[in-house]
């Protein structure tokens, strides 16, 4: 929507926007709400076991076994994507409804000032110098680790590095305004070929390009 048309085109008739959105919301919800997720990581887990424990006994283990640990994996990453960009979505529209009423005039007298109910313009770390330290931790890692492993290297690299706007706390997400966005920032590399798109559920893996 950065053209001016477009723009435009929302101006004029609003709900054109909100039923945008509201197709998007349902597109991030068919892969959110999934009832299987319990089921299908405890598969993971114990497929993964299991080919762990044929490499260590120096067994060759089944197309079949690895083919479905792809699957589950991948499966399971859209999912968690998909519950991301609500929840962040969720967050966002809750700023935007505040400014909304503030703008309408229907801010209770009791309430926070209305620059609080928009959204923060506080500087914050660069999706470019996030992407970098999450290859840098990464590659310190040894190529692939858990995800809260992977922030937790990444804030101690930007230690005292950190913008106003970073260390904002976000309710939705539980979780720091960087985290949320290096979150957002590995979506993208998944998305482009520097991280893999098929690793398992809550890890995250540099492609072999990105070593």
């Amino acid at each position: 929507m950065n053209d001016g048309v477009d723009r435009d085109c929302f101006v004029k008739d609003p709900g054109l926007l909100v039923e945008l959105c509201r197709k998007v919301i349902d597109e991030l919800d068919s892969g959110a709400c999934d009832s299987g997720v319990v089921e299908r990581e405890a598969q993971l887990r114990e497929i993964a076991k299991t080919i762990e424990r044929l490499e260590k006994a120096s067994v060759a283990v089944p197309e079949v076994l690895r083919a479905e640990k792809t699957r589950l994996a991948a499966s399971l990453a859209v999912h968690a994507d998909s519950t991301q960009a609500l929840a962040q979505l969720a967050d966002e529209f809750a700023n935007i409804v505040k400014d909304l009423k503030s703008r309408l005039g229907q801010t209770p007298s009791n309430a926070a000032p209305r620059t609080r109910g928009k959204r923060s313009q506080a500087p914050k770390t660069d999706q470019v110098v996030l992407r970098e330290q999450i290859i840098r931790a990464l590659r310190k890692l040894g190529g692939s680790a858990r995800v809260a492993e992977v922030i937790e290297e990444v804030g101690r690299q930007l230690e005292g590095k950190l913008l106003p706007g970073d260390l904002e706390w976000r309710e939705s997400t539980n979780e720091y305004v960087w985290q949320n966005n290096a979150k957002w920032a590995r979506y993208r590399m998944s998305q482009d070929g520097t991280l893999r798109g098929d690793s398992p559920y809550g890890i995250w893996a540099l492609t072999e390009n990105s070593r």
